[in-house]
């Protein structure tokens, strides 16, 4: 057992679990940070906290960021309880397991690797790449209509490729939706303050989505459900998660079908982290063509809203229909002059240079539905009125 002296270093009690895994994980191919291993010596002479990369602290006690030993990958460990969240691991490498793994519609994040922890039958450690908050404003903000765009859309064929898989989420909230910041950062990262340098030394150096178009992932499937049509329309009780203001969620004796609140909590994203202005109610002008796409994926009664599948085909009606300026407008409200006028700059820059405001990917398929659709589709999926109903009906009261 680790020595009881250990909690007045660097690693805090919430790190102790992973102070004492030290040498297991090195066994197992993984590197701690060097503040973890057994002969660790604090500094005798006091050191600035910007000058000290062993204190910053990840959040949530159960994630630790690593290193695999034989590439130098860059990953994160997740210790998850096998009886408090038995779905975790599940529905984790049902995703990470061709063929879904190498469907790319896919964007659940991979797990490289799943560890059993050699002192605790409860636990298991989860292995997956390293990744960044999606919603990282400080040092990665949205420049632009268009990345918000590309993310959204990302984040929309995800959740829609395992609702057609039959798992709900059930936690669709900023936080479970990270991105690779493997060309958003080319010097990479502090594995916990994105801001700093993976010395910790000084800032980081970020370069903009747009000049990168980089992939979304959605990960914490602690929550996550998978079910099966043939037992007719399932009913969970309700999870209190990052989001707690879906009109379902005010009853919580009252369990409620969570495919349709997995609708409600992404269009809630959009609606207060971006429609919203910092310093009022109003609507982000450019961004308010999105707003009768929000108001149908948050109405009221979950039953009316679109199925994830529904709202993706809105979306991209609407999106392919934006022009160039339109795309290369702020993102996110510029409610300080000097942002304004940086902006600006900055797409001043990315027009005469040929910047495209949108991915390859997105241009495409954009341009086909402005020749194709003189309509909003109606989604292709779920064709069959039975399955629909497993992902939009409520329990009569």
């Amino acid at each position: 057992p680790c020595s009881p002296l250990f909690t007045m270093a660097h690693p805090s009690d919430t790190e102790y679990y992973w102070r004492c895994s030290y040498d297991f994980l090195a066994s197992s191919g993984y590197r701690l940070r060097p503040k973890f291993a057994p002969d660790y010596v604090k500094p005798s002479i006091p050191v600035r906290p910007l000058d000290d990369p062993s204190r910053p602290r990840h959040d949530r006690a159960e994630i630790m960021d690593a290193e695999r030993i034989r590439d130098g990958k860059q990953v994160i460990l997740k210790c998850v309880s096998r009886s408090v969240h038995c779905t975790e691991v599940q529905i984790g490498t049902l995703f990470s397991t061709a063929p879904l793994a190498n469907d790319p519609r896919n964007h659940c994040i991979p797990i490289l690797e799943v560890i059993r922890d050699p002192e605790d039958s409860d636990k298991d450690i989860i292995v997956m790449p390293r990744m960044v908050s999606a919603f990282e404003i400080v040092t990665l903000g949205f420049e632009t209509v268009g990345e918000v765009v590309d993310c959204f859309r990302q984040i929309m064929e995800g959740v829609k490729f395992m609702h057609e898989n039959l798992v709900a989420h059930r936690d669709c909230v900023f936080l479970n939706f990270v991105v690779d910041p493997t060309e958003l950062f080319p010097n990479g990262t502090h594995p916990v303050r994105t801001v700093m340098n993976p010395e910790f030394t000084k800032l980081s150096t970020v370069v903009s989505r747009t000049s990168c178009w980089p992939r979304y992932y959605i990960i914490d499937f602690g929550w996550s459900e998978r079910y099966d049509p043939k037992c007719g329309l399932l009913f969970e009780s309700v999870v209190r998660g990052g989001d707690r203001s879906p009109p379902e969620h005010r009853t919580s004796e009252k369990p409620c079908n969570p495919f349709p609140t997995d609708v409600y909590t992404i269009g809630n994203i959009l609606r207060t982290r971006f429609l919203m202005s910092h310093w009022g109610e109003q609507s982000h002008a450019p961004l308010r063509f999105l707003q009768p796409l929000v108001d149908e994926m948050t109405r009221e009664e979950p039953s009316a809203r679109p199925t994830i599948g529904e709202a993706l085909a809105q979306f991209d009606f609407v999106c392919a229909q934006l022009t160039k300026s339109q795309l290369r407008a702020p993102g996110v409200a510029n409610d300080e002059l000097f942002a304004g006028c940086m902006h600006s700059i900055f797409q001043f820059h990315n027009w005469i240079t040929f910047v495209k405001p949108l991915s390859p990917h997105l241009t495409a398929l954009y341009a086909k539905i402005r020749k194709t659709t003189r309509h909003p589709p109606t989604d292709p999926w779920p064709v069959n009125a039975e399955l629909r109903a497993l992902y939009t009906q409520t329990r009569s009261a």
